[in-house]
């Protein structure tokens, strides 16, 4: 990845100026050159809900390690009790949505957080090993992963906030904005969380969450605090516009030492008719304050980071000092300014990825088509298509394609814009079916669609196996329905069988079993009556049912006679006994 230390070292210079304030109003030249990242979204974990939740506490107290050990001893507790906490955020969150057929596990391409309970700390070496995403100011490029590989805190809350945003609030209608607060407790850590969530009339939503947990084992103490909000149009408008705004305080102390940042990030994007970011600008404003060694200093900056197509053609302007503590020294701004910088580069790029992961996932638009379902073979159904926002009903206009798999024929196979109509050609023969999948495409996002048909089922007749090879044999009528009467009969050397069966159902019903057996001058007659079902058994390769087999159990009486004596016998038939059954897909002679 290309480094421009140029800009580095130019950035630098605006901040050391040997002067009475540390800042002045002097600006970065606008436009300078980052060149070319060229990362992926699928690069960005996204939420899923349905594993461990990532704990930016936990992420936050890692990095206070650095300067006071013990709090890692904390580590464990502060991430069970912040996910009990996120755990009962999202059970308040689907307790507000009306019955949704969207997924909870919003995971795309990529990496899930809940791959590793240590995904979000910086000590988790080699959990991610593409390359870095975007130049960082005073620091080597590592946007959205800490020094240690993991991914940062600042982007662990960009995709919290936002996840939880597109994952529940984009499915609200316009509602006031409310506010919730839970309470859970882990070992030795407590975290308390608070809630607010709306969406106004334009379609723009509002959401935001807060954890602050306390820890304490033996001698070490240690807090840590995350707030973060989210508003702003999330899905792109008419014109493939994306804005919003996302903001976090992200804090942690122990031991006298600890470090808080206030982060804003003002995203702007544009969307292409592929539903693909053309643009991406990236005002941001962070501001740090440090205690360590008994001294606090406080760094406040800014800057614009703008980027072409995925993220290449990288330029820098408007990079600033705000204000600063009297005490601050030069050293304090490359401390303190690249970190926080890079910490709300991470917050906005999250924030971002989870936004396209949705609106390229069908979260913010529709396709409304009907399914021709069942047709009469050799027909034709015309099939309207068009595309809608979800959130207001509003036609989008989409580039749209259409995929048949099955018989017999789809046409068109795409529209250059909906709306529009298709027409599907059923095959000519019965038992026949075919999936059309529809994909919609434009700056307002992406939406598929699955629509079935079929020409009805097969006929379907019945035949009795024969098995003459073990010396008996079944046979029978052409059976034309399960769910009529018909009988069945079973001959062998000196035995002849009949079984007279009478459905209540395709599957099942009654069945009267007569046995008669003659040999060496003894005789016996038996008549039963008991029920059977009939159970599936085989199939062909393309699926198609080929066996079946009726299991059957009688109870009566048999009565034996030999040299003119008879006797009557209580007796059961049909145990371990199976009248096997041919299915052929042709009528009965």
């Amino acid at each position: 990845m290309k480094k421009i230390q140029t800009v580095i070292f130019g950035v630098v210079t605006i901040f050391i100026l040997v002067s009475c304030s540390l800042f002045t109003p002097k600006e970065s030249q606008n436009d300078e050159k980052l060149g070319n990242v060229n990362p992926s979204v699928a690069d960005i974990p996204v939420l899923d809900l349905e594993g461990p939740l990532p704990s930016p506490g936990a992420a936050l107290l890692m990095t206070l390690a650095l300067d006071e050990p013990g709090v890692a001893a904390l580590v464990d507790d502060v991430e069970a009790s912040e996910r009990a906490a996120l755990q009962a955020a999202i059970e308040e969150l689907q307790a507000q949505l009306p019955p949704t057929s969207y997924s909870r596990d919003f995971a795309a391409s990529g990496v899930n957080l809940s791959e590793t309970s240590s995904a979000v700390r910086p000590a988790a070496k080699g959990f991610f090993s593409k390359p870095a995403m975007v130049l960082a100011v005073f620091s080597p490029p590592a946007a959205v992963r800490s020094d240690g590989g993991g991914l940062s805190a600042a982007a662990t809350v960009g995709l919290i906030v936002s996840a939880f945003t597109d994952m529940f609030v984009n499915q609200l209608p316009a509602v006031p904005t409310t506010s919730a607060s839970k309470t859970a407790t882990k070992g030795d850590a407590t975290t308390k969380m608070s809630m607010e969530l709306g969406r106004g009339e334009d379609g723009s939503t509002k959401f935001g969450i807060g954890l602050k947990t306390e820890a304490s084992k033996e001698k070490t103490s240690a807090k840590s605090e995350m707030t973060a909000k989210v508003d702003g149009q999330r899905c792109p408008n008419a014109e493939g516009q994306v804005s919003f705004t996302i903001t976090a305080t992200l804090g942690s102390e122990s031991g006298g030492s600890g470090t808080t940042q206030d982060l804003t990030t003002f995203v702007r994007a544009t969307v292409g008719d592929d539903a693909e970011v053309t643009s991406t600008t990236f005002d941001m404003v962070q501001g740090t304050r440090q205690v360590k060694g008994g001294r606090q200093v406080y760094i406040e900056t800014g800057g614009t980071y703008k980027y072409g197509p995925n993220y290449s053609d990288g330029k820098v302007s408007n990079m600033r000092g705000i204000r600063n503590s009297q005490n601050a020294t030069a050293e304090d701004v490359v401390n303190l300014h690249g970190p926080g910088i890079q910490a709300a580069l991470d917050l906005g790029i999250a924030s971002l990825a989870s936004a396209q992961v949705a609106w390229q996932d069908g979260k913010c638009i529709k396709i409304e088509a009907p399914s021709p379902g069942k047709v009469e073979p050799g027909s034709t159904t015309p099939i309207p298509v068009k595309v809608i926002s979800i959130f207001d009903g509003a036609d989008a206009p989409s580039k749209l394609k259409a995929a048949l798999t099955g018989a017999e024929s789809i046409d068109p196979t795409s529209l250059a814009k909906t709306p529009g109509t298709l027409t599907y050609t059923a095959p000519d023969e019965k038992g026949k079916s075919a999936t059309i999948l529809l994909t919609a495409t434009s700056k307002r996002g992406k939406a598929k669609l699955e629509l079935n048909a079929n020409t009805g089922e097969k006929k379907k007749t019945y035949h009795v196996i024969d098995t003459p090879e073990i010396g008996m044999g079944w046979s029978g009528d052409c059976i034309d329905d399960l769910s009529k009467s018909f009988t069945v009969f079973y001959n062998a050397p000196g035995i002849t069988n009949s079984y007279i069966i009478t459905p209540s159902s395709a599957t099942g019903g009654s069945l009267v079993e007569k046995q008669h057996f003659e040999m060496g001058g003894t005789t016996m007659n038996y008549t039963g009556n008991g029920s059977y079902t009939i159970i599936p058994t085989d199939k062909d390769p393309d699926g198609n049912l080929v066996g079946m087999e009726i299991d059957y159990k009688t109870a009566g009486t048999a009565i034996s006679c030999s040299e003119g004596k008879c006797v009557s016998t209580k007796m059961e038939s049909g145990k371990g006994v199976q009248i096997p059954l041919r299915v052929q897909y042709k009528p009965c002679p």
